[in-house]
């Protein structure tokens, strides 16, 4: 592992991205944060403002010298990218084509980019492996597999090296107190506010957990050179929603209810899915993955 590499993370202030800062530095790296508001959310992390789409920005930016490049900033939501496609396009697809073109001519100099995308972008399914069907139910999936696409086309040609990270359901949160995040982020909104937990359905659905400090730990491991460019499933626990959401009632005293799909999440929902994740464990090692059910004081 780079333990003194030199990181620029785009999209910093995500969830994902706090976690990454932080995780990183404990492991003695340099960490350059870029953020369209770069307010500073972990201490001793350089935070710069940085507008994805401006090309003014583009052409200031010097990716030499960067051992690595997290790109985790865009829009996300799947109701949302519907309202707002134009948009999800020009940030998300736009501002990731504009990185790699600054990458261009740099050869062997140029950084390695680590690009995280999604359960999203499989049809669902037991055993999903980087080879299964792909599906876009939604805009905002439909522009993660365009940058995996064009992270595959830049490698052809430019010999741009990368990794994907196609991660399911992450969960925790050590980097504030207002856990927003995904699945369990919007079951602790919830109790927050003291309303029940709402599963849709009779909360069968069952998917791939991965704890955000696994997360962080496979993406630090994947900035070495050893682990070959190409896309790569995050493992994990299976959990169905009921019991998800019987853990965190069992931890916060909160009670859930069932309430039907309603239509516009039916029909874009996969139903279940389980990562698999034995191409990422033939590169860096199996992955002793955390547990929601360990850990679920932590979220």
């Amino acid at each position: 592992m780079a333990t003194h590499a030199k990181i620029a993370i785009f999209g910093a202030n995500g969830y994902i991205g706090r976690h990454m800062s932080r995780h990183f530095l404990g492991l003695g790296m340099s960490v350059d944060a870029f953020d369209v508001q770069p307010e500073s959310k972990v201490a001793s992390v350089r935070y710069k403002t940085c507008d994805i789409c401006d090309a003014a920005f583009w052409e200031s930016f010097q990716p030499q010298g960067y051992t690595a490049i997290f790109f985790l900033a865009g829009l996300s939501g799947v109701e949302r990218s519907f309202r707002e496609a134009e948009t999800f396009l020009k940030v998300n697809i736009g501002g990731f084509a504009a990185l790699l073109r600054r990458m261009e001519g740099l050869g062997e100099a140029a950084p390695r980019i680590v690009f995280p995308s999604s359960r999203l972008v499989y049809d669902g399914g037991s055993a999903v492996d980087e080879s299964s069907l792909r599906r876009s139910r939604s805009v905002y999936a439909a522009t993660k597999v365009a940058c995996e696409e064009l992270l595959s086309a830049y490698h052809d040609r430019f010999g741009q090296s990368y990794v994907v990270l196609r991660i399911c359901v992450p969960f925790g949160d050590i980097s504030d107190s207002g856990y927003s995040y995904g699945t369990i982020g919007f079951f602790m909104s919830n109790v927050r506010e003291g309303k029940p937990i709402t599963v849709y359905g009779d909360g069968s659905c069952r998917k791939t957990y991965t704890s955000i400090d696994d997360v962080c730990d496979i993406a630090a491991r994947c900035i070495d050179a050893s682990v070959p460019s190409g896309v790569y499933n995050v493992g994990g626990h299976e959990y169905t929603l009921k019991e998800v959401a019987e853990m965190i009632c069992a931890r916060t005293g909160a009670t859930w209810v069932s309430v039907p799909f309603p239509e516009s999440a039916r029909r874009v929902e996969m139903g279940n899915i389980a990562m698999d994740s034995a191409k990422l464990d033939a590169v860096i090692g199996k992955t002793e993955y955390r547990k929601l059910s360990d850990s679920i004081d932590a979220i």
